[in-house]
C-alpha cells in the first residue's frame, strides 16, 4: 500500500519520474520504492516502460508506455510529459530511495534560478562479488566532486531534482543516444542560465553492477558517451582510466601530482577498510576497465535501429 499524502502541502508538488525496462520482477522492486515515498497532494508516481515489458502498476502509480526508442532520455522525456508538478524528480530504476526523499529535497532552500537539485548517490556494500566490492568501494556515481568541478559541473539522473520550466525550455534530454544524456542536459541548463546545486542530505542507494562483464558493458557506454560530449562540446575532453593511471603512477614515483578525489569527494588514497587482497584485484579490475574504456571510446553513442524499434535485449 502506498503511504498516504499528508493533509496539506508545504512545498511544491513534486512529479517522481523513474525509466525503466527490466524484468518483471525488477518493476515489482521499482513500484514498492515509489509507493513507500511519502507524498503530499499534487505529487506524482510515474514510470516510463522503455521496454515494453513492465506489469501493471500498481495505485497511485502511473505507468506511461515509452518503448518507440530504447534509450533513458527517451524515455525519461515520455515520463516527463506526462508530469504536473512543478518539479521532477528523476530516478533510476536500480536505487533505493528512503522515503523521505522529497522532503529532504526542500528542507534547504533552493535558488531562484536553480534549473537543477542533485541529490547523492551512495554505492550499497555488496560483497557477494568482486565486479560488485569494487564499485561499492570507489562510489564512481557519488555526486560530490562532478559538481564541484570548476569548468563543467554535472550531475547524474539516478537523483535529479529538475524544475519543470527549466526542463522544458531547453527542450528536455537529448533523444537518440544511449549515455550522457543528463551530463548533456546540465550543461545545456547552464548555458540557458539555470543553475545546478548540490544537497548532500537527499541520498539514495544505488545497486552497482555485480558482475564485471556487466561493469565492463557500462564502461564502454560511459566512453562512448564521452566521446559524444567531446564532440558536441569542444572544450570537453574525456579523461580516459589508462591516462589517469599513469597520472597515479608518477604521483606515487614523486613525478606528479596523482588524482586528487574520487567522484564521492574522497581522496583516491582512502579506501576505507579495503583489504590487501581486494586491493590488488581492484587493481586488475581497473585495469580492465580501463581497456574497456578503449573500446567504448571508438564506439558509437547512437540508438541502435533494433533500439528504435522497441525490441528488447537479451
Amino acid at each position: 500500500m502506498s503511504r498516504a499524502a499528508k493533509p496539506a502541502a508545504s512545498r511544491p508538488a513534486v512529479s517522481v519520474v523513474v525509466p525503466f525496462a527490466g524484468t518483471a520482477t525488477a518493476a515489482q522492486r521499482v513500484y514498492a520504492m515509489l509507493t513507500g515515498l511519502e507524498l503530499q497532494p499534487g505529487d506524482q508516481l510515474i514510470v516510463a516502460d522503455n521496454g515494453a515489458c513492465a506489469p501493471p502498476a500498481p495505485a497511485p502509480v502511473t505507468l506511461v508506455p515509452a518503448a518507440r526508442e530504447r534509450s533513458p532520455g527517451y524515455a525519461r522525456n515520455a515520463g516527463a510529459a506526462a508530469a504536473g508538478g512543478e518539479w521532477i524528480l528523476f530516478l533510476d530504476a536500480d536505487v533505493q530511495a528512503p522515503p523521505d526523499l522529497i522532503e529532504r529535497f526542500f528542507a534547504v532552500p533552493i535558488g531562484a534560478r536553480a534549473g537543477a537539485v542533485t541529490g547523492d548517490i551512495a554505492g550499497l556494500a555488496d560483497a557477494r562479488t568482486l565486479a560488485a566490492r569494487y564499485a561499492a568501494a570507489r562510489n564512481f556515481l557519488g555526486q560530490r566532486a562532478h559538481v564541484s568541478h570548476p569548468l563543467r559541473p554535472r550531475a547524474s539522473s539516478a537523483n535529479l531534482l529538475v524544475r519543470r520550466a527549466a526542463f522544458e525550455a531547453i527542450g528536455g534530454y537529448t533523444e537518440g543516444i544511449l549515455a550522457a544524456e543528463d551530463t548533456d542536459l546540465i550543461w545545456r541548463l547552464l548555458a540557458a542560465g539555470w543553475s545546478l546545486e548540490f544537497n548532500e542530505r537527499a541520498v539514495v542507494g544505488h545497486a552497482y553492477r555485480t558482475s564485471l562483464r556487466a561493469l565492463g558493458r557500462q564502461w564502454r557506454g560511459y566512453a562512448a558517451g564521452a566521446r559524444w560530449l567531446s564532440e558536441r562540446y569542444p572544450d570537453f575532453r574525456p579523461d580516459p582510466g589508462l591516462a589517469r593511471g599513469l597520472r597515479l603512477l608518477r604521483h606515487r614515483l614523486g613525478l606528479g601530482p596523482g588524482l586528487a578525489v574520487r567522484a564521492d569527494g574522497h581522496d583516491t588514497a582512502t579506501l576505507g577498510a579495503t583489504s590487501r587482497r581486494d586491493r590488488l584485484l581492484f587493481l586488475g579490475v581497473q585495469i580492465y576497465l580501463a581497456l574497456e574504456e578503449q573500446i567504448g571510446l571508438r564506439m558509437s553513442n547512437a540508438v541502435g535501429r533494433e533500439r528504435r524499434r522497441g525490441r528488447r535485449r537479451g
